[in-house]
This record gives structure tokens, C-alpha cells and sequence, in this order.
């Protein structure tokens, strides 16, 4: 048997940070809404990147103890807020053009009132990407040092297009006359700029649920060309009128392309129906205009978004072959690996738990990355490929004490001898009462430790280590089982290689040998109980 179902018996006491009891109805609130920024294992980022329910306790600590003022990127208020953004700015970049350009001629208050609503909400936004730290992946941490927020926000996001798409234009109107709002609602045109800030958002959730990329593209492309006619439709109804006077815009001349279908007078959604119909044909150069446009401003406009269309479908046929090519092509090689993968599995007829654990498996290793690490690694020289393996094993040198004051040497040639494995959630990873000839070392993950006679004892985290007792008894068998609670990254350190390379150190091999002891001997205690 090779699993088992974990029933937790530990009351653990810091699983979680926790919060005083309060009585105060305000003071509740308040800790709630801290508790609402800081990273959550509800969040799909949080669990992505940071992969243990440890990870993200020590980073719960870490923002409560120095940042308490910074929003946590992988927390569920920032979550919830990319959403709330996303559905803000689709309504924003939908909705005001065609109430600026069809309904420019009627004051309507609810308009008014919800398009300012959106604004506002958009500098919200702004307000909060100043306070919300960020995943650096280069470097695989969070950071959350204010200036450094400010910096990258300012430098290298969306900051300035963000300020210009979300300036409330209204408010330069407010003592103006009523000639003036025309110019008031075109003035409201230029919350464009706020199409950066969405396909970031947009990126950033489908990055979070791992969205194939085929798919994400697709869903993209077909959103923006959509967007883009609708704001076309909005400009062929918005010349014409425009040249009548730019204050209180009327009937265009009758040498306009609207005047052939009789549009002035009918309903907005054949003005608009119409409009789109036009855009359509002129944007993919298909060719349905009844007339050739006529006057200087409809030619201009014309040409202007036929050349926009040539070059869009010359963007999207480059951005197809980088799509296969270029930066994404290892994550597209990785799809169809797990493509093959599955049906492998469905031909082998494997049952659906056992394909979810190893599709599991799969992301847990790979990232959603196609890499060949060996020949990679073959590739390098030797310092190369040490400082490497030193690097990935970075965290466990720090947090492992067995580690703790170790020549660099030694540290070295120990590192080197590590081989990783992962272990799905309920694997058992050591059975007690068995042959042992390894130890392990937990990378991320949290075990439970079990006695031979099944009672749950302790659970051991990041940094932890056990079966310590193979590597100095040969003969002895295993005191306890380990099971993993949650999918673990540990790293393995075989007897033989062990002796062969502490054989020179005495003094660490006692130290070792006299903590397995100790901890040989405190499980024997706990078996007679």
C-alpha cells in the first residue's frame, strides 16, 4: 500500500497567524480586513508560487511583523480586486464611447453618475497598486518594501497610462455651460488608456489559473479586435457630426456616408448597427461600401483604420509565430506533453484519481514548464552546476539545523548528493518497521510522523528532517511511517554516500549519531504508550 488517507489527530497551535479575541465590534472588523490582505491558501498565486501551507504561514508572519500597511500580492482582497477591475474597465471602455458619441445630445444623470463611478473605482486603483507588493520571478520572492513598489509601478507598470485613463474629466466641466458637454463627453474618450492596465489584469488571472495559452490567445485576440470595432462604430458616427460645430454637434452635411441608409433619423441601434457593419468592412478590407466615401474627413477616416486593420492582422500573424517561438514555446511543449500524457492514461484506462495525482505530479515538478534538466546540466561545467544545486537547495541550507556550521566544503559535497523527489498529497514516503538506507530533508511540504502502531505524533515543515536513524544504525528498521499532508518537495541522502563523505569529519558524525539516538529512543517511548 503506497497511500493513506491523513485523518489529522494533532492540534496544531500555529497553523495559522491568530488574532486576540476583541470585543470591539471595530477592532473584529479591523483584524478581518487585515486577515483579507494578507496571502491566503484560497488564492491560486499563493499556492503556485509559494507551494506550502508553511511557505505561506512564514509569509503571514513576515508581512504582520514589518508591512503591515502593504496589501499582500497573493492575498484574496488583491484577488478579488484584479476581478472587480477587469469587469470595471471592460464596462468603462464598452460603455463610454457609445454614450459619448450616440447620446452626446441628451443629459442623462444615471449616465453621468455611473460612468464617474467607474472613474472613480479606476483611481482607487491606482491608490492600491502603490500599496500592493509584488512576486519578483526572477528571484522567487515577495516583495513588499514600499519604494521598491513605488519604483517598479512607476518605471516599468502601468502608472502613467493608469493616471491618464482614469482622470475624471467631468469635474473640468462642473461651471460650464451646457453648450460645453459635447466637449465634456469627448473628453471622457480618453479613459482608453486604461486598456495596458486590463491586459495585465487579464494576463495576470489566467497566469494564476494556469489557462492553456492556445486558449488565453484565442479568448485575447478575439476580445480586443471586438473592442476595437466597437470603438471604430463609435468613430464613423462621431466624425460626421463632429463637423458641424464641435460644441453642440448637429445634422452633417448630406454627403456623408450615414445619409445613404437615412441614419439620422432612425433608432440608435441601427445608427450603431450600421456603424458596426461599416467597421467591420473597412477594418478587415471586405469590401461592403456601397460608395466610396466622399467627403475629406470620411476618406481620412477610412484610410486611416484600413491601414490599423493591415497592420493588426500582420501583428497577429507575428504574434502566432512567437505564440509557437518564441518566450511560450516551453509552455506549449509542456501542454502537449501533458496532451500525450493523458492519453496515455485514458489508454491504459487508469482510473480518474490516479490521472489527477499524476497530472499533479507533473505541475508540482515542471511548473508548467518543458525543460530537459539533464541535458541542460551536461551542458555546464562542474562549478557551474554546484553553484546551481546550491542555489535550488538555498532554503533548505538555511532553514535545515543539521546544516548549521558546516565547512563549505562538506556543505558542498553533501548538496551535490541530494537527489529530489516529490511526494502527492496521503504518499507514504517512509513505512515503518522497514529497512532504511536514507534520510530526508523537507524542501516545502508538511509529513505527519505515525508510530508502528499507527498513533499521529507530530507534523514536521519546511527545513525539518528524519530518517536521520538509517544513516548511523545499518541494521535497524524504521521506528515510525511519514505520510505527506500536502504535496512536498524533500531531498534524499543515501547511507553510502553519507559515510563515504563524513568519514573525514568525526565530530559531525557523532553529533548526528547522538541526535538520531535521541530521537530513536523518543519513539520507542512513544510506541510503549
Amino acid at each position: 500500500m503506497l497511500r493513506v488517507e491523513h485523518d489529522c489527530e494533532i492540534i496544531t497551535e500555529h497553523e495559522d497567524i491568530v488574532f486576540l479575541s476583541i470585543y470591539s465590534f471595530y477592532e473584529k472588523m479591523f483584524n478581518a480586513l487585515r486577515r483579507f490582505m494578507m496571502a491566503s491558501t484560497r488564492n491560486p498565486g499563493a499556492r503556485k508560487h509559494l507551494r506550502s501551507r508553511v511557505s505561506i504561514v512564514a509569509e503571514k508572519r513576515r508581512h504582520l511583523r514589518n508591512y503591515k500597511h502593504i496589501i499582500h500580492p497573493f492575498s484574496m482582497f488583491r484577488h478579488c480586486w484584479d476581478f472587480t477591475m477587469i469587469l470595471t474597465m471592460m464596462l468603462l471602455l464598452l460603455t463610454v464611447p457609445y454614450y459619448a458619441v450616440f447620446e452626446a445630445r441628451k443629459r442623462l444623470y444615471y449616465w453621468t453618475a455611473l460612468k464617474n463611478s467607474l472613474l472613480l473605482f479606476c483611481c482607487i486603483d491606482i491608490v492600491i497598486n502603490f500599496m500592493t507588493g509584488y512576486f519578483d520571478k526572477s528571484q522567487n520572492i515577495v516583495v513588499m518594501e514600499p519604494k521598491k513598489i513605488m519604483n517598479r509601478y512607476v518605471r516599468q507598470g502601468t502608472f502613467l497610462p493608469d493616471l491618464f485613463g482614469s482622470l475624471i474629466t467631468d469635474t473640468a466641466f462642473f461651471k460650464v455651460g451646457e453648450e460645453y458637454r459635447f466637449i465634456q463627453e469627448m473628453a471622457s474618450l480618453i479613459c482608453v488608456f486604461r486598456v495596458f492596465s486590463l491586459n495585465f489584469y487579464m494576463s495576470k488571472i489566467a497566469d494564476e489559473y494556469d489557462i492553456s495559452l492556445a486558449t488565453y490567445e484565442i479568448c485575447v485576440i478575439v476580445f480586443w479586435i471586438l473592442l476595437a470595432l466597437h470603438w471604430q462604430s463609435c468613430l464613423y458616427w462621431l466624425v460626421p457630426i463632429t463637423t458641424t460645430s464641435f460644441y453642440w454637434p448637429g445634422r452633417p452635411a448630406d454627403n456623408f456616408w450615414l445619409h445613404e441608409f437615412g441614419l439620422w433619423e432612425q433608432s440608435k441601434v441601427k445608427q450603431y448597427l450600421s456603424c458596426l457593419v461599416r467597421a467591420v468592412s473597412v477594418f478587415l478590407s471586405a469590401g461592403y461600401l456601397r460608395s466610396k466615401p466622399e467627403t475629406e474627413e470620411d476618406l481620412t477616416l477610412v484610410v486611416i483604420l484600413q491601414v490599423l486593420g493591415i497592420l493588426t492582422i500582420w501583428i497577429l500573424t507575428a504574434r502566432v509565430k512567437l505564440f509557437f517561438k518564441g518566450v511560450n514555446s516551453s509552455r506549449i511543449r509542456y501542454q502537449g506533453n501533458i496532451a500525450e500524457l493523458k492519453q496515455y492514461m485514458r489508454t491504459r484506462q487508469l482510473s480518474h484519481s490516479q490521472q489527477s495525482r499524476i497530472v499533479s505530479y507533473y505541475e508540482f515538478r515542471f511548473q508548467r514548464q518543458y525543460f530537459r534538466e539533464t541535458e541542460i546540466l551536461n551542458t555546464l561545467s562542474g562549478q557551474m552546476r554546484q553553484e546551481i544545486r546550491m542555489h535550488a537547495c538555498r532554503k533548505l541550507v538555511e532553514n535545515v539545523t543539521f546544516f548549521n556550521n558546516l565547512p563549505l566544503s562538506l556543505l558542498s559535497r553533501i548538496v551535490a548528493l541530494l537527489k529530489s523527489e516529490i511526494f502527492l498529497t496521503n504518499d507514504v514516503i517512509v513505512r515503518a518497521n522497514q529497512l532504511g538506507d536514507c534520510m530526508y530533508f523537507i524542501a516545502t511540504g508538511t509529513v505527519a510522523i505515525y508510530t508502528s502502531s499507527g498513533k499521529e505524533v507530530c507534523h514536521l515543515e519546511d527545513g525539518a528532517h528524519f530518517g536521520e536513524i538509517a544513516l548511523v544504525m545499518p541494521d535497524e528498521r524504521r521506528v515510525a511511517s511519514v505520510v505527506a499532508i500536502e504535496t512536498c518537495e524533500l531531498y534524499r541522502l543515501d547511507r553510502g554516500n553519507f559515510v563515504r563523505t563524513i568519514h573525514p569529519y568525526p565530530m559531525l558524525w557523532e553529533r548526528i549519531k547522538k541526535i538520531a539516538i535521541e530521537r530513536h529512543e523518543k519513539t520507542i517511548i512513544l510506541n510503549m504508550q
